[in-house]
C-alpha cells in the first residue's frame, strides 16, 4: 500500500506505468534553460527572420565591392569564425572528450549543411541584385516553407512525421498567392 501525507490507501489502478527510462528521466531535477522557454525561442525566431533578411542584402552589397565569389568567401571565413566563439562557449572551452567518436556517428548528409549554406549566400547574392530584397526572400521563404511542410510529412531527416493537411495545402497556395503579390507590386 502507498500512503500520501494524509496516510490513507492510494488507488494503484490510477498509476501509469512508465519505461524505466522516462521514470528515471522524471526522478531527476531538470535543468531549465532559457531555450525550454517557448516566448524567447519565438523571439529567436523572430530575430534569425530578420537576420535572414538582412544578410542577402548585406551580402549582394559586398559582391558589389568584392566580387560574388570573394564575397561569399568572406561571409563564410567571418561565420566561421563566429560559430566557433559560440562553440568555445557552448563547451565552457572544453570540448567533450568524445567528439571524435560522436562525430563519425554523424550520418554523412549531415556534413552538408555548409554546402547548403554556401547555395543559400550565392543565390542570394545572384538574386537580389536582379529581384530586390522582398521578391527574392518571399521566393526563398515560400519555398523553405513548402519543403519544411515535405519534409515533416516524410519525416525526412530524421523529422518527426507531421502530415501534410488540407490545412496545410491551403497555406501553401496562399503563400504562393503572397510570392506573387510580392514580386508583382
Amino acid at each position: 500500500m502507498i500512503h500520501n501525507n494524509e496516510s490513507h490507501a492510494t488507488d494503484l489502478s490510477s498509476i501509469k506505468v512508465v519505461s524505466r527510462q522516462s521514470s528515471v528521466r522524471s526522478i531527476k531535477p531538470k535543468n531549465m534553460s532559457i531555450l525550454d522557454n517557448v516566448i524567447f525561442c519565438a523571439f529567436l525566431c523572430l530575430v534569425g527572420g530578420v537576420a535572414t533578411a538582412s544578410q542577402g542584402a548585406v551580402n549582394s552589397k559586398l559582391g558589389q565591392y568584392t566580387g560574388q565569389g570573394l564575397s561569399s568567401t568572406i561571409v563564410f571565413c567571418i561565420g566561421a569564425a563566429a560559430s566557433c566563439v559560440y562553440f568555445l562557449i557552448e563547451v565552457k572551452g572544453r570540448p567533450p572528450a568524445n567528439l571524435a567518436l560522436m562525430m563519425t556517428k554523424a550520418p554523412w548528409w549531415s556534413w552538408t549543411g555548409g554546402i547548403i549554406g554556401a547555395i543559400f549566400v550565392i543565390i542570394t547574392i545572384l538574386a537580389i541584385p536582379k529581384l530586390g530584397a522582398g521578391t527574392t526572400t518571399a521566393i526563398i521563404v515560400c519555398a523553405q516553407l513548402i519543403f519544411s511542410c515535405i519534409m515533416d510529412n516524410f519525416g525526412f531527416f530524421g523529422l518527426p512525421i507531421r502530415h501534410y493537411t488540407v490545412w496545410r495545402g491551403i497555406a501553401t497556395v496562399g503563400l504562393i498567392g503572397c510570392v506573387g503579390v510580392i514580386a508583382k507590386f
